[in-house]
């Protein structure tokens, strides 16, 4: 099972609730960077309580489903993960990536070695889903948020904590988007630099210090351009899309979508703690609905097919 979700959505909270189930053996975000260089010491320490994450309590830290997969001793990172899983290859290439497919299957490997069903909760994946689920099939559950409210919340941390990261990715997989793909495109038309080729922590870097400092409205941009053309890539292959804020507020809605799931994949999956916060839109200066109008029409210009915001359903089920 795979699920799709981007940065600040709510997906940490859906992916929790697989993990508890006693017949699964879920990954927390497989394209993650710091996959290639973790240990089973910094796997211990990344908890809930090591940073501001605003995620429910764990039982375990995220990735302890990868300790069986470390590299031998002396070695840091998780088998078959490469540093470019992680944004370089987030709009793919023309050309299928076969060994993001070879790392996939070792981690699902190791779920059936434990005699379990692999769950997979994605925050890099969404521009990818298409060719996922080409080579693995599966069921495919897309999670949306309020386009607003999850850019609010990627910027908080850069407000309140003077912690830009989630900003920063969106920038920079747009720069390394494919150059002549509709996101490449943008990128130039946003006038972003252009890393060059290595790792991430060095790509990341060089972003942070060109860019400097930027307004909310060019964060605002860059953000609703990486969403708009994720969400159209990934609704072509979902089975279950669902809105986290309508199952944060509806209770019958929540029922609806445990049905689904139950029905789908045989796992019974509750909801009825899902409670997502919301932040004050007050301070922010420009116009959303003029900008979201306006980077549709500017992804149109750079050769995507993308529908405006509103025009997607909060629910559909394949």
């Amino acid at each position: 099972m795979f699920l799709h979700g981007g940065w600040r959505c709510g997906s940490t909270y859906i992916w929790n609730r697989f993990r508890e189930s006693a017949d699964t053996v879920c990954f927390y975000e497989p394209f993650h960077e710091t996959l290639s260089r973790c240990t089973a010491k910094k796997i211990a320490r990344d908890t809930t309580l090591t940073w501001n994450s605003r995620h429910p309590e764990l039982k375990s830290p995220y990735r302890h489903e990868y300790l069986p997969l470390l590299r031998m001793a002396g070695l840091r990172g998780v088998r078959g993960y490469r540093d470019t899983f992680a944004v370089a290859e987030y709009f793919p290439q023309k050309s299928a990536n076969p060994k993001q497919a070879d790392y996939l299957w070792r981690l699902i490997e190791e779920a059936h070695r434990q005699g379990k069903r692999a769950v997979f909760g994605f925050s890099r994946s969404l521009a990818r889903a298409p060719a996922v689920k080409r080579a693995f099939g599966g069921w495919h559950f897309v999670i949306r948020r309020n386009l607003r409210q999850q850019w609010l919340s990627c910027r908080s941390y850069r407000v309140e904590e003077g912690a830009a990261y989630f900003e920063l990715c969106h920038f920079l997989i747009l720069a390394l988007a494919p150059i002549e793909s509709p996101a490449g495109r943008y990128a130039r038309y946003l006038g972003l630099p252009c890393p060059r080729p290595g790792r991430f922590r060095e790509q990341f870097r060089f972003m942070q210090e060109a860019l400097g400092s930027w307004s909310d409205e060019l964060s605002y941009r860059a953000f609703v351009g990486v969403n708009q053309l994720s969400h159209d890539a990934a609704a072509a292959v979902a089975d279950l899309t669902i809105d986290i804020d309508r199952m944060s507020s509806d209770s019958r809605y929540r029922t609806d979508l445990r049905a689904h799931i139950f029905a789908r994949t045989g796992l019974e999956i509750r909801f009825e703690d899902c409670r997502v916060g919301g932040h004050d839109t007050s301070d922010i200066a420009f116009d959303f609905a003029a900008v979201e109008s306006d980077v549709v029409s500017s992804l149109k210009a750079c050769g995507a097919n993308v529908r405006a915001p509103h025009e997607r359903s909060s629910m559909s089920v394949a």
